[in-house]
């Protein structure tokens, strides 16, 4: 009998849904149009400067790396509780666990590992020390004003960044208003309840943002249970002559569950603190200072408890902690942007019990330095850049990188980029550095009226991955290939359709075995309606094809998410919200281990003043 290939099985399977996407593609892009309303930056950030990939800002027409951007209004359409539920929609991004909001989750960037994804909130690090776990569930989704993602290796601009970058940037003051807020409070499924109050404000020249929040759930999983409390604070003075100096500081408190057995439960709790004081100063027109100071702090405590008893069978802690700075300096000519800089770290992790063997408390002291140049020459840009970096355990690490993008016209471009870049996927266990070479290709053109569209291929070629086999420990090369295609409209009679679609083929080796557990395919598709009176539907389908043993793929899922505004001017605003997620309960997970939740709804309300 002939086997059926993998990849014509998923065809078939979203075969339907594509032919939909592209009848809608059909239907609401014209053949031909007198006004362009697309450009590179639209979907870009709304023309807003990249900052992540050079860590100074730069137009998109400039940036070489291939960098999704998320906007304030893209996550407040998705009614999202923590930042995984807003990652989720992302094309190249892939969570490992879909579970109840807030507890934790695995991330893939081009089928990366979640250890070489490098998070960062307001620039400071949340990763741990001891795996590289960044736990991105303690991050609430009201305190985010947008997220730059970059995908492949950016080791040239901040070090242990193998997979990626993900820079979450926080809201800041309201400048136009001494005062001004948001209450919220949801209930869902489960007690799923999500409460928050906001406040936001400028007097003279201080500005404040604070945020205070609780989600909790009884679970939509078997014990997937989740606890989370949060305080966030923003301080920031505007300079009497120019610049400013912010402090920012986020503190959680977190209780999950995480696994469920016949005979024990696995559950967790963590307290973290993140805290950074930044200035940014011009020094005159063309040169500007960026200084900061920052600080992470967490504790972390996992349990095997009794399903019978309650009983605390075994326990685990991760004191994990790193305090340090970074100066950076940037000059802007007129055809050029250079920027050096410098980074500081002291870090430590203390571990007790559930140790595995090789692992030990350690501190050590990082250094990087680093040099990025852009530079304009007609319709090219050229990046050259380069960091070095001291980790103080897992080796002296040179990162070079080289980016170049070419304008065809006003509203297309081609972009290259190469790199190499490493991660210290764990600073309690030796040699545990693995390192990459990054190859991309992309085009991204406004071209077509109304239409967007973004292609870029990539070669992730990782070496020195540790595996556990046989009870030892290897080092096994591996090779992940493929591509990722995004479309968007831009809105035409208050509806805006976008499409997303992933392919990656990774092997061990040149042409060794198909790796598992990394997924084929992903497709995210998206649908959403706003119109004048303010009223919101966004409808988003998720289809991971993840090529696991013990994993499952069964279809698209799809979220609807709905609001509708009512502006009261003398008072403010109230904002009604619901959300209908999985709504055809379907099943899609790379473990049953770590299965999805099923259909769940929640509703709530927003009160803007």
């Amino acid at each position: 009998m002939r086997k059926t290939s993998p990849f014509l099985s998923v065809y078939d399977a979203v075969r339907p849904i594509l032919l939909t996407v592209a009848l809608c593609l059909l239907t609401v892009v014209p053949a031909t149009c007198d006004d362009d309303l697309s450009t590179v930056e639209l979907f870009n950030g709304g023309g807003a400067e990249l900052v992540s990939a050079s860590r100074s800002p730069r137009p998109a027409s400039q940036t070489a790396e291939n960098i999704t951007v998320v906007t304030a209004e893209e996550i407040a359409a998705l009614n999202a509780h923590t930042l995984p539920e807003i990652l989720y929609s992302i094309t190249g991004v892939q969570l490992e666990i879909i579970g109840t909001p807030g507890t934790n989750t695995n991330i893939e960037i081009q089928g990366s590992d979640f250890d070489h994804v490098l998070v960062l909130i307001d620039n400071v690090p949340i990763n741990s020390l001891a795996d590289n776990f960044p736990d991105l569930a303690a991050i609430p989704a009201a305190i985010i004003d947008r997220i730059e993602i970059v995908k492949g290796a950016a080791s040239s601009s901040w070090g242990s960044a193998l997979g990626g970058v993900i820079n979450v940037i926080t809201k800041m003051p309201q400048q136009d208003s001494a005062y001004g807020g948001t209450v919220s409070g949801s209930f869902g499924t489960r007690e799923t309840v999500d409460g928050r109050i906001e406040g936001s404000g400028t007097v003279d020249r201080l500005g404040y943002y604070l945020s205070a929040g609780k989600l909790r759930s009884d679970g939509l999983r078997p014990n997937n249970q989740s606890n989370l409390d949060s305080l966030y604070g923003k301080l920031h003075y505007e300079l009497p002559v120019r610049g400013g100096v912010t402090l920012s500081t986020l503190y959680t408190n977190k209780k999950t569950g995480i696994l469920d057995f016949p005979n024990f439960h696995v559950n967790d709790q963590k307290h973290e603190l993140i805290s950074s004081l930044a200035l940014q100063l011009p020094l005159d027109n063309r040169l500007s200072l960026d200084a900061a100071v920052r600080t992470r702090q967490s504790v972390m405590e996992m349990f095997v408890v009794s399903s019978a008893t309650s009983n605390v069978l075994q326990r685990g802690l991760e004191d994990d902690d790193s305090t340090g700075g970074t100066l950076k300096l940037s000059w802007q000519g007129d055809w050029q942007l250079v920027v050096a800089g410098v980074d500081y770290d002291h870090v430590r992790v203390l571990l007790r019990g559930g140790q595995l063997p090789g692992e030990q408390d350690k501190s050590a002291d990082r250094l990087g330095v680093y040099l990025n140049d852009t530079f304009s020459l007609g319709n090219f840009a050229i990046t050259p850049s380069a960091r070095f970096d001291w980790t103080g355990f897992g080796g002296n690490r040179f990162s070079p990188s080289f980016g170049i993008t070419y304008a065809l016209s006003e509203n297309s471009l081609l972009r290259g980029y190469t790199a190499r870049g490493y991660s210290l996927t764990s600073l309690n266990r030796g040699d545990a550095t693995e390192k990459v070479w990054t190859s991309q290709l992309g085009f991204e053109s406004g071209e077509i009226p109304y239409l967007w569209l973004k292609a870029t291929l990539f070669r992730n070629d990782t070496w020195d991955v540790l595996s556990n086999e046989w009870g030892r420990v290897v080092k096994k090369r591996q090779l992940k290939q493929g591509g990722e295609f995004e479309l968007r409209t831009v809105p035409l009679l208050n509806t805006s359709l976008g499409a997303g679609y992933t392919y990656i083929h990774a092997t061990e080796g040149d042409d060794g075995p198909e790796l598992s557990s990394i997924p084929r395919h992903t497709l995210k598709l998206g649908l959403h309606y706003r119109d004048p009176s303010q009223l919101q539907a966004q409808l988003t389908g998720y289809y991971i094809d993840w090529n696991a043993p013990a994993g499952k793929s069964g279809g698209v899922l799809w979220d609807l998410h709905l609001s509708k505004t009512f502006e009261y001017p003398q008072f403010g605003a109230v904002e009604i919200f619901g959300s209908l997620r999985n709504i055809f309960d379907g099943k899609q997970y790379v473990s049953d281990l770590y299965k999805n939740t099923g259909r769940w709804a929640e509703a709530g309300v927003r009160c803007h003043f």
